[in-house]
């Protein structure tokens, strides 16, 4: 059965479920008041952020955050989030914000459940990437100098000095 929390410094105005679920509490608001009108609780809309995380606006006081739904339900069920910790999604599915799902691990540890999940966007897998492992091995081997490579492959000479000194394309033997 669905469990729900205060959300820690929103006591009394929100609360969050176990399944990753927000709601709003029945208040009364100083404009409600005046006007005899009671807040139903309800339920709230979920947005979605540009890595494709949930997300909900919370407001007190006159006051509004955004908030990311799966650090809500760990900062109510776990507690707050430990030093050099953030939010590591089991399965890798940023939309499951289940707490069997949720877990505060390290950064390192979330990079590498990217790779085992598949989830990672390096290199071709990139939503704005312009070279291919093959482009990036001809630039490596090229005698090129790097104004010739960026202006042939359409990107710029520190991408090129990047790709060569391999800061970038680290993948690519």
């Amino acid at each position: 059965m669905e469990e729900f929390r205060d959300i820690p410094g929103y006591e009394g105005f929100y609360q969050v479920s176990d399944e990753g679920n927000v709601i709003s509490l029945v208040r009364l608001t100083p404009d409600a008041i005046a006007r005899g009108v009671r807040k139903a609780k309800q339920s709230l809309a979920f947005g979605k952020n540009k890595q494709g995380r949930l997300q909900v606006t919370l407001c007190k006081h006159g006051f509004t955050k955004r908030f990311q739904v799966h650090c809500l339900v760990l900062l109510a069920f776990v507690g707050p989030c430990p030093e050099g910790m953030e939010c590591r999604h089991g399965d890798g599915n940023h939309t499951n914000n289940f707490l069997y799902n949720l877990e505060w691990a390290t950064h390192t540890s979330n990079m590498r459940d990217k790779q085992g999940h598949g989830t990672n966007t390096e290199g071709e897998k990139h939503p704005s990437v312009k070279l291919t492992e093959d482009d990036v091995r001809a630039i490596r081997s090229s005698n090129w100098k790097g104004r010739d490579l960026a202006a042939h492959y359409g990107v710029s000479q520190v991408c090129i000095v990047f790709i060569k000194n391999r800061k970038t394309w680290k993948h690519v033997a």
